[in-house]
């Protein structure tokens, strides 16, 4: 299984001048599990340090930008492509103390920041003060949780099918506690989609999507506090059988039975916990529904369209009306014969 991609954070300043503080910003963004980017750290280069800066500007997540007497020309062009890309950018500015003095450059540029200010800032700026080691350590630590935190409020769209069971994925890797799946046709059951497909390699994301969710019902049906419901359409699966001629495909149709009947098998011993159903009444999907996060599929085809949020009271309500159709026990001869197998 891939393994789920860290949160990167991109630290901009003037190297010389805040090279101790930059050590710090690094090993507390270490110490909370965050990838720092620094320059420092980059390998050897094929590419001029201006667009390097610039491409990883574009690929971080969190842009942190470190002030304190100057700002360079080359910090100033990382800011402006992170405005550009839209990140969210938390600027930490350290105080002056004794004689020290900011340049005019910086002193212009800082004025937009100032509440008292006509200037408008970028609305995903979020500016703070310190001092100290200490000051700098915490104002770190609090400015990325509370981005973060942002991550998981905030709707998550994506644009294309694989980005959709990335998506997926990653809510089953994360779900601790309960499990909600509908597909219009059931890639546990029937494989991933490239059962007929030339180039097995195009649909690799699909097939992670369900080994990863074969090894979720694995690791959970034992444990008496976990709960499982997968859900998928009768007519939907029955008309691509019959559409790519899968019924005539011995062996295909010997790993569907075999497939089913492990799901019925974990369906019996959770005590229905774990239950699998099929749905009569047309409906959008996919769906999935974890512990407090889901997605749903807008658009289907390559070009897919999907959203996901976290928002605990709109799980609670999807698990609720999911529930309410996942009721009906059925063999794995009531399944296989409603299929037309």
């Amino acid at each position: 299984m891939a393994p789920i991609r860290q949160i990167s954070v991109f630290v901009s300043s003037d190297m010389t001048e805040l090279e101790y503080d930059r050590e710090i910003a690094q090993q507390a963004l270490k110490d909370i599990n965050i990838h720092p980017i620094l320059f420092e750290l980059f390998p050897a280069m094929n590419m001029s340090p201006s667009e390097s800066y610039t491409e990883e500007v574009r690929d971080c997540d969190i842009f942190l930008l470190l002030l304190w007497k100057s700002l360079s020309s080359w910090v100033l062009e990382e800011y402006n492509e992170a405005v550009k890309q839209s990140k969210p950018i938390l600027m930490l500015v350290k105080s002056l103390a004794g004689d020290e003095k900011r340049t005019p450059g910086l002193t212009t540029f800082l004025k937009k920041f100032d509440p008292n200010s006509r200037g408008r800032p970028p609305r995903r700026v979020t500016y703070h003060k310190y001092r100290s080691v200490a000051e700098l350590k915490t104002a770190v630590r609090e400015s990325i949780a509370a981005e973060i935190a942002k991550f998981y409020r905030e709707p998550i769209y994506t644009m294309a099918r694989n980005e959709m069971y990335e998506l997926g994925t990653s809510i089953i890797r994360y779900t601790q506690r309960r499990l909600y799946l509908f597909q219009q046709t059931p890639s546990l059951i029937l494989g991933a989609r490239d059962y007929l497909a030339d180039d097995a390699m195009k649909y690799a994301y699909e097939k992670e999507f369900a080994d990863v969710l074969k090894a979720w019902i694995d690791n959970n049906y034992k444990l008496a506090d976990k709960e499982f419901l997968y859900l998928f359409s009768k007519e939907a699966t029955r008309q691509e059988l019959q559409n790519k001629k899968l019924v005539d495909n011995t062996s295909l149709l010997s790993g569907v039975r075999r497939k089913l009947q492990w799901l019925k098998d974990i369906e019996a011993q959770s005590g229905r916990r774990f239950r699998i159903g099929m749905l009569d009444v047309p409906i959008s999907g996919p769906l999935i529904v974890g512990d407090n996060r889901y997605a749903t599929w807008v658009l289907g085809g390559d070009r897919a369209v999907s959203i996901a949020q976290e928002n605990n009271k709109i799980c609670d309500i999807l698990v609720r009306i999911l529930n309410s159709y996942g009721q009906e026990k059925l063999s794995t001869e009531d399944v296989l014969s409603a299929l037309g197998l």
